[in-house]
């Protein structure tokens, strides 16, 4: 088990600032009603800030997900009352008396739609490939959960936002609704004909937008600080690609039109304006609105502001939430050692040096342009006048990546440091990746098929995140490799025309499938990342011990079992 590192230490003016740093949500509001009052709690503030010093959970995010037994009123005051709040056993004491069991309003949900045994995995002619199928397809039981009524009708006393309907959540920690995480959930739904159920996962994301502008990071209110990678349209056009149901199209496109809005919008902070050859170009960064520690890290996260005093600390926690909405929580991707010390390229940079803010992510740009593109897709599926504004957005982002993010002598895309004014060193696959996915290397497909084979990220268990091993600093680096990564590689190759990129897409998908395999027979669980380098083993490192279950894994192999297996089948 890791230790926890040892807590920093911080003002009363400095928690209270805290406090108020919880009350905004990403898109600049502010928190009003039943959420601010909760807020007040799991946001921030001296009881948050005494619960996580004082360790009393080896997970930071454990305090966090634990419902109040009273109104958050009566709470503060009984902890105001406490004569010495830094007590731990005073402090545990008064956490049982106050707070019930992390997760216990979220309760079991078999999907109505479920099946034993869906038509489509029942095709599948290999008998081991179909056990192992129709076995993940009933994890999809095990992984429901519905919110208590009470999250609703007493939203002040919990974190967990409310949802129209039931969802499908990750497993382990991650008890509830992550946005990115979620197209993979209903790729994988739609592979078990589940359409109803994929449906109601992405109408809850659609009712985010709806009511905050905005997808959160995940379904807590310690998360409306940030969103993570904009996934949305994609999942709302797979669904429709299934359903064919113009009429949900049509009622859902504006929303997904709002929340292309945030991303582009200048009060957000997500823009970057550059210096192009002919004139400023405009692409897109990760950015927080939080200037304190994250609720659900919030240890972890004074531990690397102290690790740093000579950075501003709000900097940091700055970096650090944003990196989380980057969904690459962590990598080197986002550290500068010269804000920390180490050495990038040595592997050896520190978390403190992290600076997310500052990198304009290759595959962030990638998503918006999948985006722009899709809701094109939705205006022409409509036969609707008005889609070509986003034809045109994507035109200009295509330039603007191409001139900023293409490197010709590695045969690659890379991310772009706005402070060192250069390309990031990290060779990471989502250089390869998202761009493949998003057909950005339709004009170079042989070049950048030569700089993926020679990057070194493709291993026998699947292709690595980087080409920096941190030793278990940072998990979105080498040795891990994680689902996502390889669904969007894999179906960007596929996409190439000739035959070198879908014949090495077939072979990358039966590495994983294999890893994947190997690693169920022995353990009988799906992991979160598995480790690139060795067949059949889980990925580790990070700030969190590995975790099972898992939505996104599984979702993966189902859409690659119906790919490979069935393909396999049909030839035959």
């Amino acid at each position: 088990m890791k230790e926890r590192p040892a807590a920093a230490t911080a003002s009363p003016e400095v928690v209270a600032a805290l406090q108020e740093d919880g009350m905004r949500t990403a898109s600049g509001r502010r928190l009003e009603g039943a959420l601010a009052r909760a807020a007040k709690v799991f946001g921030g503030g001296p009881l948050l800030h005494a619960v996580q010093r004082a360790g009393l959970f080896k997970d930071s995010k454990h305090f966090v997900d634990m419902p109040m037994k009273e109104d958050p009123e009566v709470v503060l005051a009984a902890f105001n009352k406490l004569q010495d709040p830094s007590d731990k056993e005073a402090l545990e004491a008064f956490v049982k008396s106050y707070f019930d069991d992390a997760g216990s309003e979220l309760e079991p949900w078999t999907p109505e739609d479920f099946q034993e045994a869906p038509a489509l995995l029942k095709q599948i002619k290999d008998e081991a490939m179909q056990t192992w199928a129709l076995g993940l397809n009933r994890l999809w039981a095990t992984l429901g959960r519905r919110p208590h009524c009470a999250v609703e009708s007493c939203q002040q006393r919990y974190s967990s936002l409310p949802q129209r309907f039931p969802t499908i959540v990750p497993g382990g920690r991650f008890r509830e609704t992550y946005y990115w995480d979620t197209y993979w959930v209903i790729r994988g739904l739609l592979v078990c004909g589940m359409l109803e159920t994929a449906k109601g996962v992405a109408e809850n994301l659609l009712d985010s937008v709806r009511k905050f502008g905005f997808v959160p990071n995940g379904t807590r209110v310690y998360y409306l600080d940030r969103s993570q990678p904009p996934l949305l349209t994609d999942m709302v056009m797979a669904i429709h690609s299934v359903s064919g149901d113009d009429k949900w199209l049509a009622d859902v496109l504006p929303v997904l039109e709002s929340e292309y809005a945030f991303w582009m919008s200048p009060d957000t902070g997500h823009l970057a304006c550059l210096s192009g050859k002919r004139g400023p170009l405009q692409l897109n960064i990760y950015h927080s609105a939080r200037a304190g520690p994250r609720p659900e890290a919030y240890v972890e996260d004074l531990e690397a502001a102290r690790q740093a005093p000579e950075r501003d600390a709000a900097e940091v926690y700055r970096g650090l939430c944003s990196g989380a909405e980057s969904g690459w929580d962590f990598s080197a991707r986002w550290l500068d050692s010269r804000l920390g010390g180490g050495d990038t390229a040595a592997n050896t940079a520190k978390i403190c040096s992290i600076s997310t803010q500052n990198v304009v992510p290759v595959d962030l740009n990638c998503f918006l342009l999948r985006v722009e593109e899709g809701l094109a897709k939705a205006y022409r599926l409509l036969a609707r006048p008005g889609g070509e504004k986003y034809l045109e957005a994507a035109s200009k982002r295509k330039e603007a990546m191409e001139e900023i993010f293409w490197i010709e002598e590695a045969q690659s895309y890379r991310d772009f440091c706005l402070d060192a004014g250069r390309s990031s060193s990290v060779a990471a696959l989502s250089d390869f990746a998202t761009p493949f996915w998003a057909g950005l290397h339709s004009s170079r497909p042989g070049d950048a098929l030569q700089g993926l084979q020679r990057s070194g990220l493709l291993q026998a268990g699947g292709a690595a995140s980087t080409s920096v091993n941190t030793q278990g600093a940072t998990q979105w680096d080498a040795p891990n490799a994680w689902p996502p990564l390889q669904h969007m590689l894999i179906e960007g190759l596929d996409q190439l025309h000739g035959s070198e990129g879908p014949a090495l897409a077939q072979d990358l998908a039966q590495r994983w499938l294999s890893s994947c395999y190997q690693a169920w027979q022995r353990s009988g669980f799906m992991y979160e990342k598995y480790n690139a380098a060795v067949p059949g083993e889980g990925g580790g490192g990070g700030e969190y011990e590995p975790q099972v279950g898992f939505g996104w894994s599984n979702g993966v192999v189902l859409v690659f079992l119906a790919r490979n297996w069935l393909a396999a089948s049909s030839e035959k």
